[in-house]
């Protein structure tokens, strides 16, 4: 180690001739001159000769490939990155567009649901109602007769209720049905029998001339007898399942 200041002044060159033969030799030779400031004034050189020159020159040329070959790998991987960014940008921004499409098919189809969905409810309500309504009007608890009558109920093994009606009114169907029977008994001329399709069966007793025949589908308020000076009175009677029922059970009364 050098006590002091030291300074580089000056790189000289110097050349050697060395005589091998008949053929001259020049060998060139690098001094480093350096002057240190010393407390003995002392002056040292350095020489450097030219196999460590160009093993730093191989060196530098070799940290300068691997340097450029670093910088052009790195700047191709940026490049890459960026291209594939730039691509993922231009897919984003394709999903969101087929998202907003989609959102907006959604939407779309939503509504046509919705507005499916209410027809279908419309529908079956319609239906219930005219299926329904449809029921009413085969239940057998309408009125026989066109107008006013007396009313009182008949003694007997089954129930049936006698009405008296005016002379000009009529026997009339109290539901929907069809025709299934005419015949004849001790008691009263025609029995009109009239299956409602629902397990009711009305019967109709008069001496009056039926106004239809078997197989008739009639509905409510149909006339069945016209009522005359000689068959004023109904023998009217309700069956459920076979079996007969009170009619005034069912038989509305309106006057």
């Amino acid at each position: 180690m050098f006590c002091g200041t030291m300074q580089l002044y000056m790189l000289g060159v110097s050349s050697l001739k060395e005589a091998e033969g008949s053929k001259t030799k020049k060998k060139n030779t690098y001094t480093l001159m350096l002057f240190v400031d010393s407390k003995e004034g002392r002056i040292r050189q350095m020489s450097i000769g030219p196999g460590f020159i160009e093993s730093v020159m191989v060196i530098g040329l070799a940290v300068m490939i691997i340097l450029g070959v670093f910088c052009y790998r790195y700047k191709t991987s940026i490049e890459i990155l960026e291209a594939e960014n730039a691509a993922q940008k231009e897919d984003i921004v394709k999903l969101t567009e087929e998202n907003a499409d989609l959102v907006s098919l959604r939407e779309e189809l939503s509504d046509k649901v919705t507005i499916l969905s209410d027809t279908i409810n419309q529908k079956v309500e319609e239906e219930e109602a005219m299926e329904e309504a449809r029921a009413q009007a085969h239940m057998p608890v309408g009125f026989p007769m066109s107008s006013s009558a007396s009313l009182e109920e008949a003694e007997g093994e089954n129930p049936m209720v006698k009405l008296n009606g005016s002379v000009g009114s009529s026997i009339i169907a109290s539901a929907d049905g069809t025709v299934t029977s005419i015949t004849t008994d001790s008691g009263y001329l025609h029995c009109i029998k009239i299956d409602h399709g629902n397990g009711y069966q009305s019967i109709y007793r008069n001496d009056g001339d039926a106004m239809i025949k078997e197989g008739d589908e009639v509905v409510r308020g149909a006339i069945m007898y016209v009522i005359g000076e000689e068959n004023t009175e109904l023998g009217y009677q309700i069956m459920y399942d076979e079996k007969y029922i009170d009619p005034m059970e069912l038989i509305n009364i309106d006057g």
